[in-house]
């Protein structure tokens, strides 16, 4: 019973987090991970501090986030779970690299290759590679992006993870989009946007719908804008991602100022109650629905 509590409550705090509750998401990963721990589940656990993890570092409470993954990989590394040990290490190097502590993240990732190497795991070596081009990117070193993205996708490839070739598709994209390169980010997203849809992972669809309408915007394509921005409106929608499917109505609503004043209001409109349902009443309030 108490393992079925535990992952109810993790299901919870995930919705929680989905919708912009912030508190009783806090508060279920915690109670998911006490109920595991109480269970003797312990790679359950771990799975539960890390995603207690995500969401404190997404919320920017760094030093919360970095216990949430130290602890979890503790656990990985008492069951000898070389991959759950690298996948903590990436995100302790992630949060370095959020941080400004460039240094750090790069050793962080270099020791998750090395346990990644080790075991074998192409796709953890891929998602390293991934992870150092993010980082080169960042650092403006936008060659050396290349080589790490494109490295991390022929691992992928040989790996046979979609989900993984998907996901450096969509940085590669952004990349290029950043350059001025539009045929190649053009490719890319709606690559990345079809082997996200082959995977079932919709918010990712969703994200590269929505980074194709940036792109497509910015090249003055207005139709395919739209169209791609209200794709991702819609995946957003139905995974009840509120602030993503808001934020995007208020893009769709500036593409469509000119053409549909009325369509564009409406979208104005539905962002605000959106804003209004998360608690976020200054976003809330400054939107001009009229």
């Amino acid at each position: 019973m108490t393992e079925i509590a535990a992952d109810t409550a993790l299901a919870q705090a995930e919705a929680h987090w989905l919708a912009g509750e912030a508190q009783q998401a806090r508060e279920g990963f915690r109670r998911a991970r006490m109920l595991f721990h109480q269970s003797a589940d312990a790679m359950a656990e771990a799975h539960a501090l890390a995603l207690l993890g995500d969401f404190e570092a997404e919320h920017d409470h760094w030093d919360d986030a970095a216990t949430a993954y130290a602890e979890a990989r503790m656990l990985y590394t008492r069951l000898g779970d070389q991959h759950g040990q690298g996948g903590m290490l990436v995100r302790l190097g992630r949060l370095g690299q959020q941080r400004g502590r460039l240094t750090e993240a790069e050793q962080y990732f270099l020791s998750a290759h090395e346990v990644f190497a080790a075991a074998g795991d192409l796709s953890g070596m891929a998602h390293v590679a991934k992870r150092r081009g993010h980082l080169a990117r960042d650092q403006g070193r936008h060659d050396v992006a290349l080589d790490h993205y494109h490295h991390a996708l022929e691992l992928y490839r040989r790996a046979g993870d979609t989900l993984g070739q998907a996901n450096v598709l969509k940085g590669l994209a952004s990349l290029h989009r950043r350059l001025g390169h539009g045929d190649k980010a053009h490719q890319n997203f709606e690559e990345a946007r079809d082997l996200y849809a082959q995977a079932g992972d919709v918010l990712g669809e969703a994200a590269a719908c929505r980074g194709l309408g940036h792109l497509l915007r910015q090249l003055g394509d207005h139709e395919g804008a739209v169209k791609a921005l209200d794709a991702a409106r819609h995946l957003y929608a139905a995974m009840g991602h509120l602030k993503a499917e808001a934020e995007t109505r208020l893009e769709l609503a500036e593409d469509m100022a000119m053409s549909d004043p009325a369509k564009a209001r409406a979208h104005r409109k539905h962002a605000q109650d959106l804003f209004t349902r998360l608690g976020d009443h200054d976003q809330a309030a400054a939107i001009t629905v009229a």
